[in-house]
């Protein structure tokens, strides 16, 4: 089967520290993302192939994912625990999930299509990274504050997206360069190993997004391109990036026609390229709503009660 090859366009300025996470609101008809290590949650609409930006949300600390809200807020993957975003934009920060573990944070994070959170964590302790065994965990957050453990020895956790139908998740493990899936619904079987679907990739796996007929979107950091895999593996299509630090696509605009791609100058002293802009693509296939958060914004559940912890 042969590989199509797709170019993108820069959409904004190459201003992203490490712009992550993007996805289209269709009932706001706007693109929502973050700028991570700013604590940025923003918003904006596409304008003759720019992304001009509309608004913006500042946690105050690291803002990992966002995810759209039943009520039309949003909520958000924050330093620890979740915060939420009402449609008034007042922001509510949620209890610590992370426990009594240190240098740590909540990283991606995607609505399941069950209205939860499912979001992974992040090491901020630089001797980790070269470590073999995983510290990191894949944790869904209920509506209701109920806490349930996924996936646990991850290296990193980043992202995650499920199938049309809903019925497979796929994670990224990005030190260790893998995507894998899991049988999925609102019964987890922790029992079923979860299954490689991509490694020996040419990059690190970060963001993924799911189209319209199944096929996988893999963000590619370090290697200036997003790749389209079936869900067996097999190569479909390469979207090539002037930007060397790609993080994360997603499909954008009224008809989920537009890809964009977002990209990050994390780490690096001299910029030579268009790293840290957002760049679309048209890739001929249409992505899929979000799925919603089924818990309030304006009473997010940890104002009504205490977050119970589940163990696997």
């Amino acid at each position: 089967m042969s590989t199509t090859i797709f170019q993108g366009t820069a959409a904004t300025a190459a201003t992203y520290e490490l712009a992550e996470g993007i996805l289209w609101d269709d009932r706001a008809e706007c693109a929502r993302w973050v700028d991570i290590w700013k604590g940025r949650v923003l918003a904006g609409e596409l304008r003759d192939g720019r992304l001009v930006t509309l608004s913006e949300t500042v946690l105050g600390q690291t803002a990992g994912a966002v995810g759209l809200a039943e009520d039309g807020g949003l909520i958000v993957a924050a330093a620890r625990g979740l915060a939420t975003i009402s449609r008034m934009g007042e922001v509510s920060l949620g209890p610590d999930l992370l426990g009594s573990r240190g240098l740590v944070r909540l990283n991606d994070g995607s609505v399941d299509p069950n209205g939860a959170f499912v979001v992974g964590t992040a090491s901020l302790d630089p001797a980790s990274l070269a470590a073999p065994a995983g510290k990191e965990t894949l944790l869904r957050v209920w509506p209701d504050g109920r806490v349930e453990t996924l996936r646990t020895g991850i290296r990193l956790s980043n992202g995650i997206a499920f199938s049309p139908a809903g019925d497979t998740i796929y994670h990224v493990d990005t030190y260790s360069d893998t995507v894998s899936s899991h049988s999925y619904g609102a019964q987890f079987d922790h029992h079923e190993p979860w299954q490689a679907v991509l490694t020996d990739l040419p990059g690190h796996p970060d963001g993924l997004t799911v189209d319209a007929e199944g096929a996988l979107w893999v963000a590619l950091w370090g290697a200036s391109r997003v790749q389209r895999h079936a869900p067996t593996g097999e190569l479909l299509a390469t979207v090539n990036l002037d930007a060397g630090q790609v993080s994360c696509p997603g499909f954008v605009g009224p008809d989920f026609a537009t890809l964009a791609i977002t990209t990050g100058q994390e780490g690096l002293e001299v910029v030579n390229d268009q790293t840290g802009a957002i760049f679309i693509a048209d890739v001929g296939v249409r992505g899929i709503p979000a799925h919603r958060w089924r818990g309030s914004t304006t009473t997010p559940y940890w104002l009504n009660q205490a977050p119970k912890q589940e163990h696997a």
